[in-house]
């Protein structure tokens, strides 16, 4: 019965071990889909695309890392060392291109949290002629393959949605 016993309570704690390897790392909250959210839209004024990217942050810092050899890439607190990784990478996988398939030059602005998001300001300066220009958006396509990238592009004609995942990585801006 004693054998019995210890054998149970092995099974179980070996469980609970595997089941804590899953887990997500401590005050990170798991999320069961992929996905990132860009807001786009056109300053008449300053003749400009204003973008805000939201992505999951624990997502962002995997991808970071990965773009970064492997690296650790934190965001926000005082170990913050993602600015120049952040920069190329959403350099890297989001963009506007002229219709010649050029890319339209892109700043960084910068990057806030907000619970367990991470929002990434853009500007694209000298856009009036953005109509017929190319969407590109694959940010973390690399890591998963239910990745699902929303942009709502806000314009004066009204408000207009694009959805990217692993067969659409281009649009046209209508």
């Amino acid at each position: 019965m004693i054998k019995i016993f210890l054998a149970f309570f092995a099974l179980i704690n070996l469980l609970s071990v595997r089941e804590v390897e899953k887990a997500p790392p401590s005050g990170a909250a798991a999320h069961a889909y992929h996905t990132s959210l860009t807001e786009i839209q056109y300053n008449a004024q300053e003749k400009s695309l204003e973008i805000s990217i939201r992505m999951f942050t624990d997502d962002l810092e995997t991808a970071l890392t990965k773009a970064n050899n492997g690296q650790k890439v934190m965001i926000g607190g005082k170990n913050d060392n993602s600015e120049a990784i952040l920069n190329k990478y959403v350099q890297q996988h989001f963009a506007v291109l002229v219709s010649q398939k050029q890319k339209r030059a892109m700043n960084v602005l910068g990057k806030e949290t907000e619970g367990d998001a991470t929002w990434v300001y853009v500007e694209i300066p000298n856009a009036q002629d953005f109509k017929g220009n190319i969407l590109y958006n694959n940010i973390m396509q690399e890591l998963f393959d239910d990745q699902t990238n929303l942009v709502n592009f806000i314009q004066p004609g009204g408000k207009k949605t694009y959805v990217f995942n692993a067969k659409t990585k281009i649009a046209e801006i209508e």
